[in-house]
């Protein structure tokens, strides 16, 4: 394939914040250090912000932005202006559901308890975000793709699936939806035989891709994300992706609708897609500014979300793996984004965080992509 490419991206860099308190690993503490990685072979992108800590017990965040001297895409909304949180007035974290505590260093003298964000996980259909990155890498939105027999084998009630019927065709961004929206494994063996021609040849692209935006933790067996060996990666790995995956337009607009109807054509059905990611739903879980990304589950990786919520004080990304329940992922997350939140946004007048703006989810979209 040659040496790889980035995403194409168009318009200014958005600047996305990580609170690095966000980084969960089966769900429990915080770090507060994280960088989207820089590609070795493009010029340089927007780069995710460190967040520092002074304390061990009482964390200080300082989101900071550094600018790209070589601006790529973003969506419209620009997150606000840095906000920084005194050691004295900074809550712990919220308590959720996991397990596994470990320690991790974050700014060079400054090490805390947490989970350790960089321990290997089944990460499930988390994994999608991978084969998103590489169909906007290597793929054209406008090419159009043969639903195979291999695709339609996976559609064998086990799996989440799009219904993609044998031989019909769909463009890569319609195939993108269906992957994004509904979590089809079907899409994802689409995309991978029609970007690379095969599964395997697919997740050789993957694996590289992951090298190359320094995802140490992470490998790919497959497209989809079921549980096979080889097939891991970490929290710390899955928010510098999805920062990395973010400053793309087209991703970003994927993983933030809720649901959406690629009207039938001459080549294929009529596909009414609903969003697994409840954060963009309506309640019990819908989350005020949520704008994506990606939900998962199976046997191994038990529940897992990787999440992003964008309000006028920053732009949040987390992610949380191995939850035993369905509802944790999302209740988890939504008490996480407000610890940060709490964090990021001054204080009223009355001593308590102001309220949060009116974000909601964007409504049943009707559209050909």
């Amino acid at each position: 394939m040659g040496s790889a490419s980035r995403i194409r991206h168009d318009g200014r860099a958005w600047q996305v914040r990580i609170i690095a308190a966000l980084l969960l690993v089966a769900a429990l503490g915080v770090s507060l250090s994280a960088q989207a990685p820089q590609r070795v072979d493009a010029a340089p992108r927007d780069p995710t912000p460190t967040a520092a800590a002074t304390s061990a017990t009482t964390p200080s965040l300082t989101p900071s932005v550094t600018p790209s001297t070589t601006p790529a895409p973003t969506p419209e909304t620009t997150p606000a202006a840095t906000a920084s949180v005194g050691v004295a007035s900074a809550p712990p974290p919220p308590p959720i559901a996991a397990a596994p505590a470990g320690r991790y260093d974050g700014p060079p003298g400054a090490p805390r308890d947490s989970l350790a964000p960089d321990v290997s996980l089944p990460m499930a259909s988390t994994s999608k975000i991978m084969p998103a990155v590489v169909a906007l890498t290597y793929g054209k939105l406008d090419q159009q793709i043969t639903v195979g027999p291999d695709v339609v084998a996976i559609e064998n009630g086990g799996t989440s699936v799009a219904g993609l019927r044998l031989g019909e065709k769909l463009s890569l961004h319609e195939l993108l939806y269906c992957l994004m929206v509904p979590s089809g494994d079907d899409a994802a063996i689409a995309i991978a035989d029609g970007v690379a021609g095969s599964q395997q040849n697919f997740v050789a692209l993957m694996n590289l891709e992951a090298g190359l935006l320094g995802l140490s933790h992470t490998h790919y067996a497959n497209p989809h994300g079921l549980d096979a060996p080889g097939h891991y990666t970490s929290v710390s790995d899955l928010v510098k992706l999805t920062a990395y995956a973010m400053a793309s337009p087209t991703f970003a607009q994927v993983v933030s609708t809720p649901s959406i109807t690629l009207p039938a054509t001459a080549t294929h059905h009529e596909y009414h897609l609903v969003n697994t990611n409840e954060l963009l739903q309506t309640e019990p879980f819908a989350y005020a500014g949520a704008i994506g990304v990606k939900t998962g589950f199976t046997g191994g990786a038990g529940y897992c979300l990787v999440f992003v919520a964008q309000r006028p004080s920053g732009t949040l990304i987390g992610a949380v793996l191995g939850e035993p329940l369905y509802n944790g992922r999302f209740t988890d997350a939504s008490a996480l984004l407000n610890w940060g939140y709490g964090l990021l946004e001054p204080a009223s007048p009355g001593g308590g965080p102001t309220a949060p703006p009116s974000l909601t989810p964007g409504a049943t979209a009707s559209a050909t992509p």
